[in-house]
C-alpha cells in the first residue's frame, strides 16, 4: 500500500509541477534559515565539551573589590595568583591548579631568521597547564613539554602553516613584544597538540611558559586561574571551602594596605570567591550578554519566517488539492477509507517537505561561507563534529513540519462526501476558506511587521552612525603598541603631525576604571580616563567651556582635572574653576575645563560622569603610566607622515613591525554588530513578504475558483465587469486591514524593547506604519487582481454549462 501511496503521490506531484515548485521554494527558504540557527545554537552549546575531564575542571572568580558598577560589585574572571598554592595545600580532592591568560597585544615572532610577523592568540601559562587541560599531543609530552621557562606548544595549524608536514619539535623561535623594554626571547617548541573537535574559550594558536612574577603586597596580581578536582564537585560545596580559605587571606591583605574592611562591608558586599564549572565560562560570560540572548531576536525572525512558509505551504498545497474531490470521492466508493487517504496526503506533504529541506541545505551550503564571515563562526553541515545529532534533529524537523503543513489538508480532503463530491465539482464549496483566509491573513500580520521593523532599525542604525559622538575620529592613528618617552618626541617632529596624545579612554580600551571623589560633601563613584597633557586634543574632544590640559601650566600634570557634560550636570553645571577632593580630601583638584561626553562605545550605553586626569598619580588605584598612544596627523599628508612613522619605527624596532589603525575605522567597527542584525531584518524581510505574496496569490486562485458559478451568474444578470472587479477585491483589501490593525501594536511593542536597549534612540516614527499600510494594500490590489481580472474575462457558459 505505501508503494502504490508514493506512486500516487509522485504522479500528481509531477502532474501540478508548478505549484510543487513554489510550494518546496518556498518552505526551503523557511527550512535553510532555521537550519542556520539550529547549527548555531548546537555550535555555541558545543563549547568546552570536547573531552569529558573538563566536567572536573573549575575557574576560580573573584568579586570585584576595587569599584561598583551601578552600585554593586561584578565578578571578575580573574582572583587573586596567591590563592593558587593555597588551593593546592587547602582544598581537598585538587588534582592540580593553573593559572592561562592571553597576550593583550600582539607579539612579533621571527622564524629561521625570516622577516618578523604578529601572531595573536598567544597565552601564557605554567608547566600544570596539561595537567589541567587534556589536549591531545600529535609531538611531544604533555607532562614535559612546558616544564622549563621559554618552552613553547603550537597548534597543528600553526605547525602545518610554518613548518610544512615536518615535525617542529626542537625548534627554535623568537619572540618579540616591544624590543625597547622586553629584549627579543628565544623559545623552543615542545610540543604540537592537535584542534579540539569542538570549539574552545581558549583560542590557542602558541602556549608559552611565562614567568611567575614575584608577589608584593602593594602589587595586584590578577590571573584567569583554573583548578582540576579528581572528581564532578558540587560548585555549591567547594565554593564554600574556598571562602573560608580566602576571608581571612583577604582580610589581611586589606589590612596591609590600610584599607579598612569596614569601607567594602558599608556597600553592602564582602570580600568574596567562588568556583564555577569551566563548561559556564562560555555559556554565562560574567561581563557581556549569553550567547542565548544575543541569538533570541534571530531566533524570532528565522522562527516566524518558518511560520509563514508553513502557512504559505499549507495554502498552496489546498488549493492545488481541490480540484481532487472527485479523485477522492472515487476512491472512497471503490473502498478506499478515511486514514488511508491521510496518509495518502501526507505521504505527498512528505515528499515535499524532503525535497524542500535538500533544497535548503544546498541553499545553506551556498550561503554558509558569507555567513561564517559575516558572524565570525566556523559552521558546517557535512563537516559537523557531531553529524549524527545533526541528522536526527533534522529528521525531527521533516516530521513536525510535515505534521504541521500536512495534517490540515489531510484531513480536509480526506472528509469529502462521495454523494456531494460525484454530483459535480466540489471546490465551488466553502468548506475551510476561513481557516484559510485566517492563515494568509496571519502571514501578511508577520510580513508587515517585518516591513515597519526594517524601516524602524534602519532609521535608528542611521541615528546612531550620523549622531555627534563628542569627538572627532578622523584623521588619528592608534599605535598597537606604546613608546617610551625618547621616540614619542622623535614622532612629534614628523612633519604633519599635530599632537602625539595618551588616553586611555579611546575606542580600543575604554577601560572601566572608577574611583571616589567628593564634592559639596558628597561622594561619588566617577569613571576616570588617564591622559597626557595632548590627549584630549588628539582624539579632537570638544570643549565646551574653560580649556584643555596645557604644558605652560605645571599644575596640570599633578592637580587639575577636565570633566565632561555628563558629569558638570550632575554636580549642578557652572563647575568650570571648582575643586573635588579624593583620598579622604586629602588631595584637592580643580576643573579647569568642561568636554563633551565623548561616546567611545557606541550610543547603546549613557556615557558616563567621567573624570579626565594627566596626573600619574591619581584617585585610582594605578598610575597614570602613559602606554596608549595615539597621533592626530593633517589628513592632506597622511601617506607622507604614514611613511616617515614606518621609516622611523624601522630603525627604533626592527624586529617588532609596526602595527597600528586608524580610530576612524575602529569607531566604526563599533556598529557592525547593528548593520549585521539590519542586514538580517532585511533578508527576512524580503522573503516574508514574497512568500506572502506567494500565499495571497494562492488564496487569490482558490477563492475565485471557488466563487465561478457565482461570476458567472452576474454576468448573466447584467453586471458589469468593473462591478465584479471591485467585489471580489474587497474582501481582500479588508483583510489587509485587519492584518495592519494587528500588526500595528505588535510591533509597536516589539520594536519599543529594541529601541529600550539604546541611550540614544530616535523617537517612534509613524511614516513606516503609514509605509506598510499603503504597500500592502498596493501589493495586494496588484496580486488578486491578476486573478480577477481572468475570472471576470471568462465565458459565463463556461461555468454553468455543468448544471
Amino acid at each position: 500500500m505505501f508503494k502504490l501511496n508514493l506512486k500516487i503521490a509522485f504522479r500528481n506531484l509531477y502532474k501540478n509541477k508548478v505549484y510543487t515548485a513554489i510550494n518546496v521554494a518556498g518552505l526551503a527558504l523557511g527550512l535553510g534559515g532555521f537550519i542556520f540557527i539550529l547549527l548555531y545554537i548546537n555550535y555555541e552549546k558545543s563549547y568546552d565539551t570536547w573531552d569529558k575531564d573538563l566536567d572536573k575542571v573549575y575557574q576560580v572568580q573573584e568579586l570585584d573589590l576595587f569599584s561598583l558598577k551601578e552600585g554593586k560589585a561584578e565578578w571578575w574572571g580573574e582572583s587573586d595568583g596567591r590563592l593558587m598554592e593555597m588551593m593546592k595545600t587547602s582544598l581537598p580532592n585538587v588534582a592540580a591548579v593553573t593559572r592561562v591568560f592571553e597576550s593583550g597585544r600582539e607579539e612579533a615572532l621571527v622564524i629561521d631568521d625570516r622577516a618578523p610577523f604578529f601572531i595573536n592568540n598567544i597565552h601564557k601559562t605554567d608547566s600544570a597547564f596539561f595537567s589541567v587541560f587534556p589536549y591531545k599531543f600529535l609531538y611531544g609530552n604533555p607532562a614535559t613539554s612546558l616544564k622549563n621557562l621559554n618552552d613553547m606548544v603550537v597548534t597543528e595549524d600553526f605547525a602545518r602553516k610554518y613548518f610544512g608536514d615536518t615535525n617542529p619539535v626542537g625548534k627554535v623561535v623568537k619572540l618579540t613584544s616591544q624590543s625597547w623594554v622586553t629584549p627579543t626571547t628565544p623559545y623552543t617548541i615542545t610540543g604540537v597538540i592537535a584542534k579540539p573537535e569542538t570549539p574552545s574559550v581558549f583560542e590557542l594558536s602558541v602556549l608559552i611558559h611565562a614567568p611567575v612574577y614575584k608577589f608584593q603586597d602593594q602589587i595586584l596580581s590578577f590571573w584567569p586561574t583554573y583548578v582540576k578536582f579528581n572528581s564532578i564537585q558540587s560548585e555549591k560545596e567547594i565554593s564554600q571551602s574556598l571562602q573560608k580559605i580566602y576571608e581571612p587571606f583577604r582580610a589581611a591583605m586589606l589590612k596591609k594596605w590600610k584599607w579598612s574592611p569596614a569601607e567594602y562591608l558599608k556597600n553592602g558586599n564582602k570580600p568574596a570567591v567562588r568556583l564555577k564549572s569551566f563548561y559556564s565560562v562560555h555559556q554565562y560570560p560574567l561581563q557581556q550578554e549569553d550567547w542565548f540572548t544575543l541569538l533570541k531576536p534571530i531566533l524570532l525572525l528565522s522562527s516566524l519566517l518558518l511560520l509563514i512558509s508553513i502557512i504559505n505551504f499549507i495554502n498552496m498545497f489546498t488549493a492545488q488539492a481541490v480540484s481532487r474531490a472527485k479523485e477522492v470521492g472515487i476512491r472512497k466508493v471503490t473502498g478506499a477509507t478515511r486514514a488511508s487517504l491521510i496518509k495518502q496526503f501526507l505521504v505527498e506533504t512528505a515528499l515535499q517537505c524532503f525535497c524542500a529541506l535538500i533544497l535548503g541545505i544546498v541553499l545553506l551550503e551556498l550561503f554558509l561561507p558569507y555567513l561564517n564571515k559575516e558572524f565570525s563562526l566556523s559552521l558546517s553541515i557535512t563537516g559537523s563534529f557531531n553529524i549524527g545529532l545533526v541528522s536526527l534533529q533534522l529528521i525531527v524537523l521533516v516530521t513536525l513540519i510535515t505534521l504541521l503543513a500536512g495534517i490540515y489538508p489531510a484531513v480536509f480532503l480526506s472528509s469529502y462526501s462521495p454523494h456531494h463530491v460525484l454530483k459535480g465539482n466540489f471546490s465551488h464549496g466553502k468548506k475551510g476558506s476561513k481557516l484559510r483566509v485566517i492563515l494568509v491573513g496571519l502571514q501578511f500580520v508577520i510580513a508587515v511587521g517585518f516591513f515597519i521593523g526594517i524601516m524602524i532599525v534602519s532609521g535608528q542604525i542611521k541615528y546612531m552612525e550620523s549622531r555627534d559622538p563628542g569627538f572627532d575620529p578622523t584623521g588619528v592613528i592608534y599605535l598597537h603598541v606604546p613608546m617610551i618617552k625618547i621616540h614619542a618626541d622623535r614622532v612629534r617632529n614628523i612633519d604633519g603631525v599635530k599632537y602625539f596624545g595618551v588616553n586611555n579612554g579611546n575606542v580600543h580600551r575604554n577601560p572601566k576604571l572608577t574611583a571616589n571623589y567628593k564634592y559639596n560633601n558628597e561622594v561619588k563613584e566617577l569613571a576616570t580616563v588617564f591622559v597626557n597633557i595632548d590627549g584630549l586634543q588628539t582624539v579632537g574632544a570638544k570643549l565646551l567651556s574653560g580649556r584643555f590640559f596645557d604644558r605652560d601650566y605645571k599644575q596640570d600634570t599633578s592637580s587639575t582635572v577636565i570633566i565632561n557634560e555628563g558629569l558638570e550636570k550632575l554636580y549642578g553645571g557652572n563647575m568650570t574653576g571648582k575643586y573635588i577632593t579624593y583620598k579622604n580630601d586629602s588631595v584637592r583638584v580643580q576643573v579647569v575645563g568642561v568636554i563633551k561626553d565623548i561616546q567611545v562605545a557606541g550610543f547603546d550605553k549613557v556615557s558616563p560622569p567621567t573624570i579626565y586626569t594627566a596626573s600619574k598619580f591619581n584617585a585610582t588605584w594605578y598610575p597614570n603610566e602613559e602606554f596608549i598612544n595615539l597621533i592626530r596627523y593633517e589628513h592632506r599628508k597622511e601617506k607622507q607622515v604614514l611613511a616617515d612613522l614606518t621609516k622611523l619605527w624601522k630603525e627604533i624596532s626592527p624586529q617588532y613591525p609596526l602595527s597600528f589603525t586608524f580610530l576612524e575605522h575602529d569607531f566604526k567597527k563599533l556598529f557592525i554588530a547593528h548593520e549585521r542584525f539590519k542586514q538580517m531584518v532585511k533578508l527576512f524581510s524580503f522573503l516574508s513578504i514574497s512568500l506572502s505574496m506567494i500565499g495571497l496569490f494562492s488564496l487569490a486562485a482558490f477563492m475565485t475558483r471557488q466563487r465561478t458559478k457565482e461570476i458567472a451568474i452576474r454576468k448573466v444578470l447584467g453586471a458589469d465587469d468593473k462591478d465584479i472587479f471591485f467585489l471580489l477585491n474587497k474582501s481582500y483589501l479588508w483583510l489587509m486591514v485587519g492584518a495592519n490593525v494587528i500588526a500595528w501594536p505588535l510591533i509597536y511593542i516589539a520594536v519599543q524593547h529594541w529601541l529600550a536597549g539604546f541611550a540614544y534612540r530616535i523617537e517612534m516614527p509613524v511614516l513606516p506604519f503609514l509605509m506598510a499600510f499603503i504597500v500592502s494594500i498596493l501589493a495586494t490590489a496588484l496580486t488578486v487582481s491578476v486573478q480577477v481580472r481572468n475570472a471576470v474575462k471568462s465565458n459565463p457558459v463556461q461555468a454553468l454549462k455543468y448544471e
